[in-house]
């Protein structure tokens, strides 16, 4: 899902992962915005329904390429986000295959990561996630790509408010229950791991260990 305040000037598509799920609540909530697309229509396009990028909404004809709107999105502590994939997989994710139309069993490679995580202490699941720590990665890449504003999931009210101009209170949603200290599950080499795969995260976003 994306939400489409045209009075602000902003497409605001949903990171995972990311505290996205809070925002786009917010702003449906407290701002003149729509919904897009339909549910039942990116499904039949093809396009997931809740996390979908806006160059795969134009693609489907589920959006207007309209180059006047700027696209925003949300980002995290790629530290902070390896932890939260790992426990959710371990803990709301793993309840999800109870039901045969899950996400966790429609969506390529959920499933995989799910039992990984049940099956592999942290360090284990971390250097299969990341493989090759060589090759840059990005938290949600495609969605932080097509982005001309980007939001920190650690301090997004301040940054809707410093780079979008919107004052918008943005309560905690979808919080998997889990020890908030997350540098306690890294040894060095998980660590290490993070810091060159994700460098240019920790760069731009001025994230730290």
């Amino acid at each position: 899902m994306a939400v489409l305040d045209r009075e602000a000037g902003l497409v605001v598509t949903a990171a995972p992962g990311t505290g996205s799920t809070a925002l786009l609540a917010a702003l449906l909530d407290q701002r003149p915005v729509q919904q897009v697309p339909d549910p039942a229509r990116a499904r039949e396009a093809g396009v997931d329904p809740k996390h979908g990028t806006v160059r795969q909404l134009v693609a489907a004809g589920l959006l207007d390429d309209d180059p006047r709107l700027q696209v925003v999105t949300t980002t995290r502590n790629p530290f902070d986000f390896y932890v939260a994939e790992y426990e959710r997989s371990r803990t709301r994710w793993v309840q999800e295959l109870r039901k045969p139309d899950s996400f966790v069993l429609t969506t390529p490679g959920v499933l995989d990561q799910v039992v990984d995580a049940v099956t592999l202490d942290f360090d284990a699941w971390l250097a299969k996630a990341i493989d090759d720590p060589d090759r840059p990665r990005r938290i949600n890449a495609g969605h932080v790509g097509e982005a001309h504003v980007v939001l920190r999931m650690e301090a997004m009210e301040a940054d809707l408010r410093e780079h979008v101009g919107l004052e918008v209170a943005v309560p905690a949603t979808n919080v998997t229950e889990r020890d908030r200290a997350y540098w306690r599950r890294y040894s060095i080499a998980g660590r290490r791991l993070v810091e060159r795969a994700h460098a240019e995260d920790l760069a731009r976003f001025d994230y730290r260990f």
